[in-house]
């Protein structure tokens, strides 16, 4: 597992290859974007298992989900020490084959009805897959780019593989409702709320990504190749020395572990918050909406965050934030009007929460030489992969008001200490 290039410096025009960088950061962003499609397919599946012949509680179904973010996140701080390891070309091929696993467990979940729970529980957790690889192809790019280009890439990168927490919710609904090959599959009879009943095919929320798993998985090798980086493991654990890298871990636990985790329960939630009003909207058919939301605004914060100060970005992105969860957390819809506003509070966390990711992700960047900054990376998008556990936890157990208030605690935390080491005139770590 060698490397395949053996002089590679970014910061020397002379010593880099442009488009094997951006090459690199697109085959390692479909990988990723299919990743969250396997890893979000769980939440896309839950609120419809019950309709189609399982008997799970409201506790069980948001458990289910919360298995995701337990095994994303802890796969998360294994792969972020495989990228000088293993190499870019090895890891992206191998990480990009590991998505069939849980793939194909979901083709057989959904078809057999009477799958005990504790395999449904395994399933999830095989899910977590999906998430597990973000650590590492993130830590990985990260060796690709010179440090003034890093935010700008990682945010793409970022922003793109989280579109895929929206992309499998949209497409879900699109797909199951027929059979394009017979030998996908026979189809499951849907108890609708009104009594109706129709036929649903949710093998096919599996089965539409499976070829392209295998397509990219192929590309990845043909295509990618490894940098020299050290694989000095005990370089890599300094970074638990440093203040810094904690105060990244919270910052980035805050805006993904509130973007996954609510990306991951919103058709739960806003389900059981609107049950009882008539003619409130459906939140299982806008529960991609939230996701992409963010996703998108990643992609634009990292390219901000590169040209005023990803600390600045993340000052104002916490203040809005801040807001947005006290709005939900005291807010209680009891009409339609109420619940669009309760969505457009849910969506407006959406967007900064995915602006918060890119810019703690530029400050990471410039807080940290680059195989380091790669394994900060790396911990804390494992950190914050736990957010669809911490958050299912919190929602499963006490309330979705508790919920609310922790995160909006975790946000005040995050502004006050940005401002004192990150963002004012005397900062320390001006950034």
């Amino acid at each position: 597992m060698r490397a395949d290039i053996k002089v590679w410096n970014p910061e020397n025009p002379a010593q880099w290859n442009k488009t094997l960088a951006w090459t690199t950061v697109w085959l390692s962003t479909f990988s990723l974007t299919f990743g969250f499609c396997a890893w979000f397919l769980v939440p896309s599946l839950a609120p419809r298992l019950n309709e189609i012949g399982f008997s799970l509680t409201h506790s069980q179904l948001y458990w289910l989900v919360a298995m995701v973010g337990l095994s994303a996140g802890t796969l998360r701080i294994i792969w972020t020490f495989l990228p000088p390891i293993m190499g870019t070309r090895w890891l992206v091929t191998f990480s990009t084959a590991l998505l069939l696993i849980p793939l194909f467990c979901w083709v057989y979940a959904v078809m057999h009805p009477g799958t005990p729970y504790w395999v449904l529980l395994v399933f999830s957790l095989l899910s977590g897959i999906g998430g597990g690889t973000f650590s590492g192809l993130m830590a990985s790019t990260n060796y690709f780019f010179p440090k003034d280009q890093r935010g700008f890439a990682l945010g793409v990168q970022g922003g793109l593989s989280d579109f895929g927490t929206g992309l499998v919710q949209f497409v879900t609904p699109l797909v199951i409702g027929f059979s394009a090959f017979a030998f996908l599959g026979e189809p499951q009879v849907e108890h609708l709320a009104d009594g109706k009943t129709v036929q649903v095919w949710l093998q096919n929320a599996s089965w539409v990504w499976i070829p392209l798993v295998v397509i990219v998985t192929l590309l990845s090798w043909i295509f990618l190749r490894s940098v020299p980086v050290s694989s000095n493991i005990k370089k890599q654990w300094a970074i638990f020395g440093n203040k810094h890298t904690w105060f990244m871990t919270l910052f980035y636990y805050g805006t993904f572990a509130t973007f996954a985790g609510l990306g991951a329960q919103l058709a739960l939630l806003g389900t059981r918050t609107f049950a009882g009003i008539p003619d409130a909207p459906n939140v299982v058919a806008l529960a991609w909406a939230g996701p992409v939301i963010g996703a998108l605004s990643r992609v634009g914060a990292g390219k901000v965050s590169d040209a005023i100060r990803g600390g600045r970005v993340t000052s104002i992105m916490a203040v809005c934030n801040i807001i947005g969860l006290i709005g939900l957390w005291l807010y209680k819809p009891d009409s339609v009007a109420g619940c669009y506003i309760w969505l457009a509070c849910m969506f407006w966390v959406f967007f900064w929460t995915g602006v918060g990711n890119a810019s703690t992700t530029e400050q990471m960047a410039v807080l940290f030489p680059p195989l380091q900054g790669g394994a900060v990376v790396g911990w804390t998008s494992a950190i914050g992969a736990y957010g669809p556990f911490t958050i299912g936890m919190l929602l499963a157990e006490t309330s979705a008001g508790v919920m609310f208030a922790v995160s909006t605690a975790i946000f005040v935390a995050i502004l006050a200490i940005n401002i004192y080491y990150y963002d004012r005139k005397d900062a320390p770590n001006l950034c």
